[in-house]
């Protein structure tokens, strides 16, 4: 087991300082001089990443957050291409190769260690913690040393992911789906690695497994190393990530299917990390949203280059149910609704809504828009009653649909894009039972409650009966 704690390794000159005993997480990461400045160190100010000071009386292997942001626009009304193309949503076709890179690279692991409080579930939220680039661009050299502890780890690993994660739902599937899911991608998988030494696939597979293992563990020291498999495995699957994209960038097909494949399990795993972020103080989900960019990206790339004669496989995926190709269905549909989410809760006649200014901008008003059309597609899908694995699909792709604009509101914490996300959110609260979502949606809620402003927290109020387990203590990190 000691096998798997090898640590990064900084590329380029040493540096020649003082070491800084009570700098902040990302700047021990990086082996540099923290200044120790609160509440953001002028490092993590630099880069515009979460600052986190650790707990002296106990060792968090935490660190900060890339708050990545996509550039471009669109305002939904581009040409939609067949086949692949036309399945990933607007906005996403014309990216370009270098907003993709930085999509599908946003890293994130989760923390180690945590204490739970009591009576909590084994879903409690633990801290969350982002692999970040160097100065100069770079990823950190991490990688896992060979060995017979290696080895006994993968193969733990594949034994999981083929016994629970390939196939998670109780509710019948096409065999054909089931099968390219049971076997077919493991193969798939194997033998690239083994044939053409591509290994995305299969490291993110390993990291995917290894968060399912770690949110049913209950030995704390499996938890930690399970943890720091997850991390490295996710952080080797974006390197090897990167440099198929570039490849197939360049035109050439003959890895277009696999790529599309790392997408897909990269975003899925991304989804799965939701239920890791804070709720005190609250992480948004800007990781699996990004990366919902980045996978729509790929796949409108890989749509060009795949001929569906000789690569079946990510089509009969495309066509499987549910439908998830028709704009119209999905981001330009009613929302009527919900739009008194996006109403100022002092009413239209009061001074604070009069100098709220916000939705007199049409591209704003068009991103919140798009985030309520897809809202409402999921609860009429919900009310159709479709099956589990169609509801958690359309949950995943909310990230790949919901415009760019919209998860920077998030980001920059706005009110009415916080109230449309728990509402959002409240949809993944009957699918706890799900591993890839946990208490996800209850976190969620609850961290973004806590820092509304008390005039729109209302908003949240008819969620919180939503909630299957009694309300707990915020959970304790040490």
């Amino acid at each position: 087991m000691d096998d798997f704690t090898a640590q990064t390794r900084s590329r380029g000159p040493r540096l020649y300082h003082k070491k800084s005993r009570a700098g902040c997480i990302r700047c021990k990461q990086r082996r540099v001089k923290c200044d120790e400045n609160r509440p953001s160190c002028s490092s993590c100010s630099k880069h515009t990443v979460e600052c986190v000071y650790p707990n002296v009386s106990q060792s968090l292997a935490a660190g900060a957050r890339r708050a990545a942001s996509a550039s471009g626009h669109d305002d939904g009304s581009s040409v939609y291409s067949a086949g692949l193309q036309a399945s990933v949503g607007p906005e996403l076709a014309a990216g370009s190769s270098s907003n993709l890179q930085r999509n599908i690279s946003s890293e994130a692991s989760p923390g180690i260690e945590y204490r739970p409080p009591p009576g909590s579930s084994l879903y409690t939220s633990p801290n969350s913690s982002y692999q970040t680039t160097a100065d100069d661009g770079t990823d950190p050299d991490i990688d896992l040393p060979e060995g017979q502890g290696r080895r006994f780890w993968e193969l733990r690993l594949l034994l999981n992911h083929h016994a629970n994660l390939a196939q998670p739902w109780s509710e019948p599937q096409d065999p054909k789906v089931v099968r390219m899911w049971d076997y077919d991608l493991p193969d798939m998988a194997l033998r690239m690695a083994q044939q053409h030494n591509r290994s995305a696939l299969l490291y993110i597979m390993f990291a995917s497994s290894a968060l399912h293992m770690w949110t049913v563990s209950t030995d704390s020291q499996e938890r930690a190393e399970l943890m720091k498999l997850q991390q490295t495995y996710q952080i080797m699957c974006s390197k090897e990530q990167r440099r198929d994209i570039d490849e197939m960038d360049k035109g050439i097909p003959h890895n277009a299917e696999y790529v599309c494949f790392s997408s897909l399990r990269i975003l899925v795993h991304s989804l799965a990390l939701v239920q890791t972020l804070t709720v005190d103080p609250w992480e948004p989900p800007i990781q699996w949203l990004h990366l919902g960019r980045g996978a729509g990206e790929v796949l409108a790339m890989a749509g060009r280059l795949i001929d569906s004669e000789t690569n079946p496989k990510i089509g009969m995926y495309m066509r499987s149910p549910p439908n998830m190709r028709d704009p119209t269905e999905l981001i330009f549909c009613d929302h009527s609704p919900l739009d008194w989410l996006l109403e100022h809760p002092s009413g239209p006649g009061s001074v604070a809504a009069q100098e709220d200014r916000e939705l007199d901008d049409e591209e704003v008003l068009s991103a919140y828009g798009k985030a309520l059309s897809y809202t409402c597609h999921v609860q009429r899908a919900l009310d159709r009653g479709e099956p589990d694995y169609s509801i958690v699909r359309r949950l995943l792709c909310f990230a790949v649909w919901v415009p760019v604009e919209f998860t920077r509101f998030v980001e920059e914490r706005r009110p009415r894009a916080l109230v449309v996300l728990a509402h959002f959110m409240s949809f993944w609260l009957d699918y706890e039972h799900i591993w890839m979502i946990g208490r996800a949606g209850e976190w969620q809620i609850r961290g973004i409650h806590k820092i509304l402003p008390i005039d729109w927290s209302f908003k949240l109020d008819g969620l919180f009966a939503k909630f299957k387990q009694p309300d707990i203590s915020i959970p304790s990190l040490y």
